[in-house]
């Protein structure tokens, strides 16, 4: 056993010796990295089960979803588009498009890259899609690196139009759509979920600033 198991060990049973006082509940340590965490943590993000409603109009975190990306290697496209249609029963959505097919949404961001996103809360390991493809597409897990937001209702398309630049209009940008952007100087990306409901998402780490402004947006709108 290492010096630092050993110590988290230690900690352990010093934790243990100490559970029985009110103060301090039983603690199991484990090693994570070159520290030694409580084996109980949590997951949280950081606008973590957030919502709001204004006029009939509702804001509200998408949680625990899947996100991945995929993209093509080099001269394998033939091989990408069969992969995707034998996984997924969909072609390759074209750039700024998106397709549905149960459980997962495709998304063509570019022409060499798709997201795929969960449309339910499973999240298979991104080895295993990247073995369900065939090691056809390069797989990256990008779960933890966007946060996405729902807004829907009458009064949607009125917020957007405020921070978003892009004509968002059902005429020009109909269900289906997609589009990368920017909302108050933050990078984006808004997807047509129908004529009144949009999927938004960006940066984790400028989360409290995107939902501060499409939240303001709508609150002012309202």
């Amino acid at each position: 056993m290492s010096a630092r198991a050993s110590a988290c060990g230690r900690w352990t049973l010093s934790a243990e010796k100490t559970s029985k006082s009110k103060l301090s509940p039983h603690t199991l340590l484990i090693q994570r990295g070159n520290a030694c965490v409580p084996k109980a943590l949590q997951a949280i993000t950081p606008l973590d089960g957030r919502s709001i409603t204004h006029g009939g109009t509702a804001l509200w975190v998408v949680r625990d979803r899947p996100l991945y990306s995929l993209s093509v290697p080099l001269g394998g496209d033939q091989a990408f588009d069969q992969a995707l249609m034998n996984r997924f029963a969909l072609p390759r959505p074209e750039p700024g498009q998106f397709l549905d097919a149960g459980a997962f949404r495709l998304c063509g961001l570019a022409q060499d890259q798709v997201f795929v996103m969960g449309l339910e809360p499973t999240r298979p390991a991104a080895t295993s899609l990247a073995q369900e493809l065939g090691g056809a597409a390069y797989v990256t897990d990008q779960s933890d690196a966007w946060v996405s937001l729902h807004l829907n209702g009458d009064l949607s398309l009125a917020a957007l139009e405020r921070i978003c630049p892009i004509n968002l209009n059902p005429s020009a940008f109909p269900t289906g759509s997609l589009a990368r952007t920017s909302m108050e100087h933050l990078s984006a990306i808004v997807m047509a979920d129908s004529d009144q409901g949009f999927i938004l998402i960006s940066a984790i780490s400028s989360a409290e600033s995107f939902w501060h402004a499409v939240e303001t947006s709508l609150t002012n709108v309202s």
